[in-house]
């Protein structure tokens, strides 16, 4: 007696879609970039050089270039060769900037935002540098701290924001990644923006005074704990102040 053979239908395997040279030759482009930590300015090897060491033709390395040009990474200066327009990380945070302004167009939204995101980030980040501190960190701090005693006793509210905000910006500098000095530079006119609204708020001066002399005291006591309940603090009270402003 014979068994009867089970059919299976399965389905087709599909062969992998090839990647045109063109957009392996862009991704290559891209590698060469950021592996070589090019900036701006930067220029890049010519179309012949790139040819040779990718071992393709130069067709393939003017249509890779071409499409770094519509994304504003690179620019073709005639008769002197290509540059870098952007690297990686420049062109995402302009990108993102831009989105920010895009999709959140009223100022009391895009502020709430942007506080929180400064809640999460500089909460942490003044924990883990008040733990590790860089050399000199601690006295740079004081300095500014001192700045905005001397600001505030003169009523020099438009200093001392701009000083407020060197202040934060040195906690995120303290912790020497890159991506995060990156964000809040390109972050800085929305902060400037948010400091400058939240510092005439009644009561705003003293407040943020006693604030950031706790943050030195936690800073000298290597206290980490303290310094993370101090800054988030300081930063939901920010966001109360703005959730209570009039803007549109």
């Amino acid at each position: 007696m014979h068994r009867r053979q089970k059919v299976v239908y399965v389905k087709d395997i599909l062969p992998l879609p090839r990647m045109k040279i063109s957009d392996e030759v862009t991704r290559a482009i891209e590698d060469f970039i950021v592996e070589n930590n090019l900036e701006t300015g930067d220029k890049l090897p010519s179309q012949a050089e790139l040819s040779a060491k990718l071992h393709v033709g130069t067709r393939s390395i003017r249509e890779a270039i071409r499409s770094l040009e519509s994304r504003g990474m690179v620019e073709t200066k005639q008769g002197k060769g290509v540059f870098v327009k952007n690297n990686n990380l420049d062109y995402f945070l302009e990108t993102l900037m831009a989105s920010f302004v895009f999709h959140l167009p009223e100022q009391k939204e895009l502020f709430l935002d942007l506080t929180k995101t400064r809640r999460i980030i500089e909460v942490q980040a003044i924990y883990d540098v008040t733990q590790n501190p860089p050399p000199n960190f601690v006295s740079q701090f004081t300095r500014i701290v001192e700045e905005l005693d001397a600001k505030a006793q003169t009523g020099e509210i438009d200093a001392y924001n701009l000083l407020d905000l060197k202040l934060h910006q040195s906690i995120i500098n303290a912790t020497g990644n890159k991506i995060l000095m990156s964000l809040y530079r390109y972050l800085r006119d929305l902060l400037v923006k948010c400091f400058g609204k939240t510092g005439y708020v009644h009561g705003s001066i003293e407040t943020s005074i006693t604030d950031h002399h706790k943050m030195l005291e936690a800073l000298q006591k290597h206290d980490a704990a303290q310094a993370k309940a101090v800054m988030e603090s300081h930063i939901g009270l920010t966001l109360n102040k703005i959730e209570h402003l009039s803007l549109t």
